[in-house]
């Protein structure tokens, strides 16, 4: 009898490779990138966990922060030293980013925000970079009566600091001290993809949804 034995040629194997070559290429960025983004969201959760918890300590010490009837959150300079107390930090900047951040950030309409200049930022142990001076009038920044509009004083959390993406909303936030502790902004007020605040938003979405979906 003759024995005869089944196997695969060169050509076919290489096509094979070929093949899962190619749909490796297709899936692994889509892959990483959920990846990437479902840790962004675990970091901004933990990040929002320790915020919370300095501010309502603040709040127990120095009473409401709410600048416009005259709280503690009437400077950045104020803002920064009260959260040193309550947070642990391997860096801070100070007036100026430079070292913690790396200064310019890209919405989602693909425009760019800079923010280094007049801020203060730390660098907390995991990594996560706080800025501190931003602020602006917007209704509701107050626990008074509808249509009256307070000092919101914000402050934005870069969960992996100086590293990429740099892209607010996917691993850039931002918080508003009211006068009932830290808000994420969008919770209230603003729409995740509002107008001029494209991404800045987002924040309160991604914490009730457990996910950076849009």
């Amino acid at each position: 009898m003759k024995n005869t034995i089944n196997g695969f040629t060169l050509a076919e194997v290489l096509i094979t490779l070929v093949i899962i070559g190619v749909i490796a290429a297709m899936t692994i960025p889509t892959l990483m990138n959920n990846t990437n983004k479902q840790e962004y969201v675990s970091k901004l959760k933990k990040a929002y966990s320790t915020m919370a918890q300095a501010t309502n300590k603040i709040i127990a010490e120095e009473g409401n922060p709410n600048a416009s009837i005259g709280g503690w959150a009437t400077s950045t300079e104020a803002i920064f030293d009260l959260y040193k107390k309550h947070l642990s930090k391997v860096r801070e900047c100070g007036v100026g980013v430079s070292g913690c951040i790396n200064g310019s950030y890209k919405r989602l309409n693909g425009n760019f925000n800079n923010l280094d200049t007049g801020k203060y930022a730390m660098v907390m142990p995991d990594g996560v970079t706080l800025l501190m001076g931003e602020n602006d009038y917007r209704e509701n920044c107050t626990l008074r009566e509808p249509g009256t509009y307070g000092v919101c004083q914000h402050i934005l959390v870069d969960i992996n600091g100086a590293k990429g993406p740099n892209s607010v909303g996917e691993d850039t936030f931002s918080f508003c001290l009211k006068e009932d502790g830290l808000v994420p902004t969008g919770c209230e007020y603003e729409a995740c993809t509002r107008g001029v605040d494209l991404g800045w938003g987002c924040t309160c979405k991604v914490l009730r949804e457990g996910a950076i979906n849009y």
